[in-house]
């Protein structure tokens, strides 16, 4: 196809928009909501932490106060008797009485004497045998250490089947005086270490409490993510609505004001900037209508003149007498007369075509039968010495359409099409209509074009003709444009050139 005339694709399909990254409303979400609700978890994390650490710190030290205290109320002369068999006698009775009050006054779950074989001497039931492995004394033989060296020690919290948490208490019986001022490696009585085992009703509550911080924690971060939220959606929806007006001004939509966001910042200081901007071009607008308008009244009235004086000027050399001049002579000055008015009539083309492409001239929709319009169009264009012109129309009814627009962009197409193909070949003007869309195409099996030619085929005033204004595409597709809709070409070397015109329906 010989082209004359904006900006190509070789893709079939309409240009696809460009890819969006993600908005600013997401990016100020996780820019503000993200580190503020991290900042909440961290905060709630640390205050748990921070509560559960003094908690278990404060009960250690109370419970390592206890032990000691209770360990110096226990004689470790009695315990010392204490070997197996030994249950039925007054020291054993004794003893676990005395763990017995112990346990009732500190609130301990077990109270146990344990020698320095990790054995029970007694406990404050009275059920473990002595002699009887310890229960749980295995897996704190560090604190049970520390114990033994006479530092009381408290194991780290543990839970029963039940879930309850206990602490563990370890100190050593104070030996007597006389014990104390003995020479060492000539101790009398053996280290005997007092274990208590009481509940940590104070972790249970920290953690409830834990739990209590973690509600509100959540609830927190929620809070702070829909506020986030909100205040995104506040900032970017005044940037949606001037960038949907953009988008107007960008589709030539000039007659209605701008809907502009109202207060003074910056949003809507550049919805003012965009209003502003509109009526410039609307101002500008009606100054280019007025210099077309002049166009109009100083180019074409003259040329218009010069045709008519042209055809008398033909007219009368044809009327000389034979006498006159010569019959070459007279054939040359016909012929002349006639090129100035073949010339006149291009100019004349090319102004109204410029015109045409610079005014926006309101659309004459009515009901058009597709059909009958290509056929019009076909039947315009066939003639002798040209390719073989088709028409394909299948299941194409009316559509509202600019039909006198559109019959001319189709005659521009179909003519540049039979230009550009071989005797032999065949164009083709066929109408598709699906999906909400009429695509009018125009197949041709001439030489194609290159990559080159393409990116310039929609420019305003290119042509690849010896002779046109460079107009044709543009104008084509600025009428399909108007009507909501685009077009496009797709060609190559040696594979002819598609046209499509494409509209809403």
């Amino acid at each position: 196809m010989v082209v004359s005339g904006t900006p190509p694709t070789t893709n079939p399909a309409l240009p696809a928009p460009p890819r969006r990254g993600s908005s600013i409303a997401a990016r100020l979400f996780w820019a503000v909501g993200l580190p503020a609700s991290l900042i909440v978890v961290a905060l709630g994390a640390l205050a748990w932490r921070t509560t559960t650490t003094a908690v278990q710190e404060s009960l250690t030290r109370e419970l390592r106060a206890t032990v000691q205290a209770a360990a110096s109320s226990v004689s470790v002369r009695s315990a010392s008797t204490l070997i197996e068999g030994s249950e039925d006698t007054a020291a054993y009775r004794r003893t676990v009485a005395r763990l017995r009050q112990i346990a009732s006054f500190t609130g301990s779950s077990r109270v146990l004497l344990v020698d320095e074989g990790e054995r029970v001497l007694a406990d404050h039931e009275g059920k473990l045998a002595i002699g009887t492995p310890a229960p749980r004394v295995a897996l704190d033989r560090v604190e049970l250490a520390s114990a033994r060296t006479g530092t009381p020690a408290v194991s780290a919290p543990f839970a029963l089947d039940d879930g309850r948490r206990f602490l563990a208490a370890y100190a050593r019986l104070p030996l007597p005086q006389d014990e104390l001022a003995a020479p060492d490696g000539e101790r009398a009585f053996p280290i005997i270490v007092l274990v208590l085992e009481a509940p940590a009703v104070a972790l249970d509550a920290a953690d409830a409490t834990a739990r209590k911080v973690a509600v509100l924690v959540a609830l927190a971060v929620l809070l702070v993510a829909a506020s986030s939220l909100v205040v995104a959606r506040t900032i970017t929806r005044p940037l949606l609505r001037l960038a949907a007006e953009a988008g107007r001004l960008g589709k030539g939509e000039l007659a209605d004001p701008l809907s502009v966001p109202a207060g003074d910042d910056e949003v809507a200081r550049l919805g003012a900037t965009l209003e502003r901007m509109r009526k410039a071009l609307v101002d500008r607008d009606a100054e280019r209508q007025m210099m077309l308008a002049g166009i109009a009244h100083e180019v074409r009235n003259p040329l218009g003149g010069m045709e008519l004086f042209s055809g008398l000027l033909e007219e009368g050399l044809v009327e000389l007498p034979a006498e006159a001049v010569s019959g070459p002579v007279k054939d040359e000055l016909v012929n002349q007369a006639q090129r100035v008015r073949k010339e006149l009539r291009y100019l004349t083309g090319v102004v109204n075509d410029f015109l045409a492409f610079a005014r926006d001239t309101p659309l004459q929709k009515e009901p058009v039968d597709v059909a009958a319009l290509l056929d019009d169009v076909a039947t315009l264009c066939r003639r002798e010495g040209t390719a073989r012109l088709l028409v394909q129309v299948e299941g194409v009814g009316a559509v509202e359409l600019d039909r006198n627009r559109i019959k001319q962009a189709l005659l521009n197409l179909v003519e540049n099409a039979l230009s550009a193909t071989p005797v032999d070949g065949t164009v083709t003007l066929r109408a598709e209509h699906g999906d909400g869309r009429l695509a009018l195409v125009i197949d041709d099996t001439g030489k194609g074009m290159d990559a080159a030619t393409l990116e310039r085929v929609w420019t305003p005033f290119f042509t690849t003709k010896e002779k046109g204004s460079g107009l044709g595409l543009p104008l084509v597709r600025k009428l399909a444009r108007d009507h909501g809709g685009d077009a496009r070409i797709r060609s190559a070397p040696g594979e002819g050139t598609t046209v499509t015109l494409e509209v809403p329906t």
